[in-house]
């Protein structure tokens, strides 16, 4: 058991699980691959079968190894087994439960009947609330409305992906394998970075670190997005916005100068009608928020109301 190909640590992985003995993320693992595709439970049950099965007469063997193999050939094969004698279950020793983990292994692997979706096996999809763990590394969080799909040839020349609703990505770099999310028409380049996005009727991409490239139809020319940046899309007809490279930071800087920022970041006029709140010292940062959020939390920290008196016009008045 000390030089197992990928296709034995699965199923020793598999005996362990069944056993009581996986760690916490190896029996997370396990949950997660039986509910990809019936084969897989399939596959498990014929483990736990020869596990599970019963001594003979004699109890100085602790298990019956003909039997055994014989109710794991039937539940590879499909066809009906023999029924057993009825006997007595009995706990397996510990000698005796390594001897079947390694006998599940072998057979199972001659027979070829797993169901784990390999690369170039078939494309794998991942659905709301999973966390995708795949084989180059990369590590996708979904949220509730997620759904990632995963192409067959993922890793051979590229690694490309496809997802609809929301997304957390943690790309795991890979030279000359170019990391590519589609999200309806947009296409996501990535070398290694962590970023957000969420397509469904509208489409919204947050750089958390390193260096991606977002191309689409209507973009024109690609965007090349770096930490801190945003692109936003409200609907699949809509001008694309995206946000400064680092977003608006402030530290301990007068409330002047915050003003005169965010009139620059988003073309708006701001006026204060008490000059005293300009002098206010604001520590506080912005990166991809809407001018009317901007607005709101700026009044909030100067303890003021916001009001309009045309579009693009802002004024804070002093509650």
């Amino acid at each position: 058991m000390s030089h197992l190909q990928p296709d034995e640590a699965l199923y020793s992985l598999l005996c362990k699980y069944l056993l009581g003995e996986a760690e916490a993320p190896e029996r997370a693992w396990v949950e997660a691959w039986r509910k990809d595709q019936p084969a897989n439970e399939a596959a498990l049950g014929a483990v736990r079968q020869l596990l599970e099965a019963p001594r003979p007469g004699d109890p100085s063997f602790g298990i019956s190894t003909d039997s055994s193999w014989e109710r794991l050939r039937a539940s590879i094969t499909a066809q009906p087994a023999t029924p057993a004698p009825e006997t007595e279950v009995v706990p397996m020793r510990r000698k005796n439960r390594v001897w079947m983990a390694a006998a599940a292994i072998a057979l199972l692997v001659v027979a070829g009947i797993w169901g784990v979706k390999r690369a170039g096996n078939g494309e794998q999809s991942f659905s709301g609330g999973q966390t995708a763990d795949l084989h180059d590394g990369s590590r996708i969080q979904l949220a509730g409305n997620g759904k990632l799909t995963v192409d067959e040839d993922f890793g051979e020349k590229e690694r490309r992906v496809r997802v609809k609703g929301k997304a957390s990505f943690d790309i795991a770099p890979a030279a000359g394998k170019p990391f590519i999310v589609e999200a309806g028409e947009t296409e996501i380049q990535v070398l290694g970075t962590k970023f957000t996005v969420e397509w469904d009727t509208s489409l919204f991409i947050r750089v958390e670190s390193g260096k991606i490239q977002v191309t689409d139809p209507d973009l024109g020319k690609p965007v090349v997005m770096t930490e801190g940046m945003t692109l936003r899309r409200n609907d699949a007809n809509g001008k694309f916005e995206v946000k400064g490279e680092q977003g608006l930071s402030f530290e301990d800087v007068p409330f002047a100068q915050v003003v005169e920022a965010v009139q620059k970041e988003y073309h708006v006029k701001i006026t204060v009608a008490d000059p005293a709140i300009l002098e206010k010292r604001i520590t506080t940062r912005f990166s991809g928020e809407s001018v009317e959020e901007v607005m709101d939390a700026l009044a909030f920290m100067v303890s003021a109301s916001v009001e309009t008196p045309a579009p693009g016009t802002y004024r804070l008045q002093p509650l």
